[in-house]
Parts: structure tokens; C-alpha cells; sequence
């Protein structure tokens, strides 16, 4: 068949992945001792707020039972993508909280926090490639740019960084 679940199912994925990502920054901003990094994660915190609204926002504009309410896979590559992009992110719902257990350092965290942007970009464009919508697209590819900007950020903190205590704090 040429599709994959709904965008709902995909678009509750997104919301997932980015609550995971709040959870990160708030608890990073709480436990680090670096007063410079700890506005740093607030700031990526309340960014990842307004990337839920957004996707939530993009959600709402479809329904399963029209058209665009399925996600476009005219090859059938488009689920397993989409479920690899989702099952490899560094935090799916099973491990959230092992891992933030396993970080103590800046330096940690902030490793930790460029491979959540990085993953967040993978689903993200599979994610974009299985909707109809242009302009929906392209609303994900602001969102995509923007997670390649905190990249930047992050890896630039990550190289000054002084390796002070650091946990995440849910």
C-alpha cells in the first residue's frame, strides 16, 4: 500500500521526541553549575515549547480520515525510515531516563545534546519527505534549520566548555 500509518501517528512521534528534548534542557539548566550553560539549556528549553506548539499546530491541521491524513510512502521505504529514525534517536521513550542518568559532566551533557539535535534533524526529514503539504513542509524546514543552528551552538559551547558538574535534573 502507499502509505504508513497517519501523519498523526508520525506528528505524535515528533511531540515525543521534542518533550524528550525540553526534559533534557530543563533538567540540564537546573544541574549545572556553569551559570553561562545554564541559561544556555533554559534557552534551548523554551525553545523546545515552541517546537511542540508548532508541530502540535501542524498536527491539528490534518485528519485521519481525509486524504492528507496519510503519509505518502509510493515506494514503501518511507515506515522503516521513519521507525529507524524514530528507534535510534538518542532518546526513545524506553531510555529517556537511563540515559540522562549517565551523564555528570558539561562537556557529557553537551555531547549528549548535539546527538539529540542530530537525531531530531534525521526523523525530522524523514518526517518532512512524507507530507503532501508544501507549506507544511516548509514549516519543517524552518524547524530543521533551527536544530542545525543549535548544533552550531552546542558544539561551540562543547569546545569551551570547563568540565564542571553538570547533571540533568528531571
Amino acid at each position: 500500500m502507499l502509505v504508513f500509518g497517519t501523519v498523526d501517528d508520525v506528528f505524535a512521534m515528533a511531540v515525543r521526541i521534542k518533550e524528550n528534548g525540553r526534559t533534557l534542557y530543563s533538567g540540564a539548566a537546573k544541574g549545572s553549575e556553569d551559570q553561562v550553560l545554564s541559561k544556555l539549556f533554559a534557552d534551548l528549553a523554551e525553545l523546545e515549547d515552541g517546537h511542540i506548539l508548532l508541530i502540535k499546530d501542524l498536527r491539528a491541521r490534518y485528519s485521519d480520515d481525509s486524504p492528507t491524513g496519510l503519509v505518502w510512502d509510493p515506494e514503501g521505504l518511507a515506515a522503516g525510515y521513519l521507525r529507524s529514525a524514530a528507534d535510534t534517536h538518542v532518546f526513545t521513550r524506553e531510555t529517556v531516563s537511563e540515559r540522562m542518568k549517565q551523564v555528570g559532566t558539561a562537556p557529557e551533557v553537551l555531547d549528549m545534546a548535539v546527538q539529540f539535535e542530530k537525531d531530531t534533524v534525521h526523523f525530522l526529514v524523514a518526517m518532512k519527505e512524507m507530507l503532501l503539504d508544501e507549506q507544511d513542509k516548509d514549516k519543517l524546514d524552518e524547524l530543521i534549520r533551527g536544530q542545525m543552528d543549535r548544533i552550531g551552538m552546542l558544539s561551540d559551547a562543547r569546545r569551551t566548555c570547563r568540565p564542571t558538574r553538570c547533571e540533568i535534573i528531571p
